[in-house]
This record gives C-alpha cells, structure tokens and sequence, in this order.
C-alpha cells in the first residue's frame, strides 16, 4: 500500500473554547480526511465541534492522559501504516499558513524529527513576556541546539514525526510533558536527526493571568523533573545529557546568586539592579529585530517572571519527588484554562 505523505493529530481535552479556530487552520493545510482528533474523555462539546469541522474524530469515554490519548488515536487510525508523516499539534495552536511549505524541503531527507517555532498570541503581559522568551530562545539556543543535535524539547504542538521513528517511540502518560519524553527518546535510542525549522511557524495561546503563568510553568517543570528522573540525564552520558547538565546548572547558578544576594541587602541591590539592565536591554534588542515594539511596554514587569521560573523550577522539584514517591500518574492534562480568542 502507498502511504500518503502527512496528516495532523490533534489530542484535546475539554477545549471546546479554541478547537474551532485550530481545526479551520489546518483545514487550510490539510484535506479534513488527514486530520484525526482524539477527545480525551472530554466534558464538554469538544467531540461535537470537531465533528461538524469534518475531521476524524475517536472520543474516548475516559481521561486516559495527553500521551495516551495520542497513542490510542494512532493506533485506531492506523497513522503509522498510512501516513509517512505526522504532525503533533495542539487544540489551542493554529499552524502558519506556510508550515507545509516551509517543512516540505526537509520531507525528502531522513529525519526523525522536524521542530517548528512557537509563537505567542498579542494578549497583554504574560504574552508580551511570552513573545520575548520565544523569539529569545529560539534566536540562541534553538538554533545553537539544532547545529550541536541536542535539541532538548520538541514542542507537542508544532512537530512532525517520521512514522519510522514514532513506531519505535513509547507514548506515555506518565509524566507531564509528553513531548520532552519523545525527545529524549529519540535521543537515546539514535533514531535519527531532529531538525529545528524556525520558519515553520504556530501560534498558541497564554495564560491570561500570572496564577495561570504559574500553574502552566509548574506542569512544564515538574515534567522536566519527573523525565530527568525517569531517564536519568543527570549522569554525563551523552552529549544531549551534557545539555540537559548545563541548562540546570544556569538555574542553580541563578538560584545561588538570588540566595546570596538576599543575605547582602547591598549585593541585592547590585544584583537588582544588574538584572533589569541586563533584561531591558535583551527586550530592546527583541523587540527590534523582531519588530515587536510593543512588548517594551511591559519590559519593566519581566525581571518578575524571572524569579516565578527560578521559583517554580524548585518547587517542581519537591513536587516531582513526591510523585514519584507515590507512584501518581497524572492523567487530567493540568492545563490552564483556555479562552476565546475571536
């Protein structure tokens, strides 16, 4: 049987606010038989809308976890055996009208992975932050990662996987954040090269306020843990481990200047003080070779969301352990809640 080339899965969750717009956006890149969306035991009408969308649609009657939802979809659908590609996306992302255009070089080559860029909606400051950390991350690290093949996260909501790699992926719910456990996986069983594409772009949506910030930031880092535990990247085995090392010593060392600056209220302000600059001066270089002058606006609030992360980073710390010590599989997808973005 000739397999046809791509097709776009969509697990969701209780998002009968955003599932509209996401599914009309990819309705512009794919035909709606080559979408499949997978209702995780949803509450509300999320079924019900992506079936008037005409896209393929498996609602399962119980939450089974985002991971597992994905797996179920692709066996149900026989994905693997009928597609050669399959993109992850999100209910709350809408994929730029020239991803398919922008990934399809990359198609004809043998890779595991292609990675997109995430971008923010322009909804006030969580997003305005949002929108500088992005464009920040993917200018330098994104792009130092791809070069070096240590890309650490390939975002569930803008990657498409070779089929011959994801049939040798596990695709668990057992931590919170699926993603990053695909992408450990296809680093530590070699399958292939993950490839950042930075034009290949989605946008997806923010939380509207900081207690969603910081609900969001804790899922995302207890995931991180939860996967540094279950795979063991604190030992230096790998170049990708390596990676993983590096990026919590630059928490720690962030963690260590905080506690000692605190101990010296002179220090503090020092500290302070070296902070702001340093970010008001990274937002004006953002914001103008990005040409997103509107974030400067809220560029003195950002420092803020420096110390949330550091904050949140350590507490997921103590949360991960005691999940692991209780042997808890979260499977309720702890999302923040979403919001109509007509």
């Amino acid at each position: 049987m000739i397999k046809k080339l791509i097709c776009a899965l969509v697990p969701a969750y209780n998002e009968e606010e955003v599932i509209k717009p996401a599914l009309i956006s990819l309705k512009q890149l794919f035909s709606p038989e080559d979408i499949y969306v997978v209702s995780d035991g949803s509450k509300d009408n999320t079924a019900a809308i992506a079936r008037r969308q005409g896209v393929n649609i498996l609602p399962l009657l119980e939450n089974q976890g985002k991971g597992s939802a994905q797996e179920k979809a692709i066996k149900h659908f026989s994905l693997l055996e009928n597609y050669r590609f399959v993109l992850f996306s999100d209910a709350d992302s809408r994929l730029d009208q020239n991803f398919l255009i922008n990934i399809n070089p990359f198609l004809k080559k043998d890779f595991a992975l292609v990675v997109g860029s995430v971008h923010s909606q322009r909804k006030g400051l969580v997003s305005a932050f949002r929108t500088f950390e992005y464009a920040l991350s993917h200018l330098i690290y994104k792009n130092a990662q791809n070069a070096l093949q240590v890309i650490t996260v390939a975002p569930g909501c803008a990657s498409v996987y070779s089929s011959k790699a994801l049939s040798k992926l596990k695709i668990k719910s057992d931590t919170l954040t699926e993603d990053f456990d695909l992408t450990i996986q296809n680093h530590q069983k070699k399958l292939g090269k993950i490839i950042y594409v930075s034009s290949a772009k989605v946008t997806t949506q923010d939380p509207r306020t900081l207690r969603d910030y910081w609900k969001q930031v804790v899922r995302w880092n207890t995931g991180t843990w939860q996967n540094i535990f279950k795979y063991k990247l604190y030992k230096p085995i790998s170049f990708f481990n390596l990676e993983m090392e590096l990026l919590l010593l630059d928490n720690l060392l962030m963690l260590v200047s905080i506690i000692l600056s605190v101990l010296n209220p002179i220090a503090l302000v020092y500290f302070a003080a070296a902070m702001y600059l340093v970010v008001i001066l990274l937002v004006l270089f953002i914001a103008t070779f990005e040409k997103k002058l509107w974030i400067i606006y809220y560029a003195p609030l950002f420092p803020v969301f420096y110390i949330i992360n550091i904050a949140s980073f350590y507490y997921a710390f103590f949360k991960a352990v005691k999940l692991q010590k209780q042997g808890q599989i979260k499977t309720d997808w702890q999302k923040v809640v979403r919001y109509s973005s007509k």
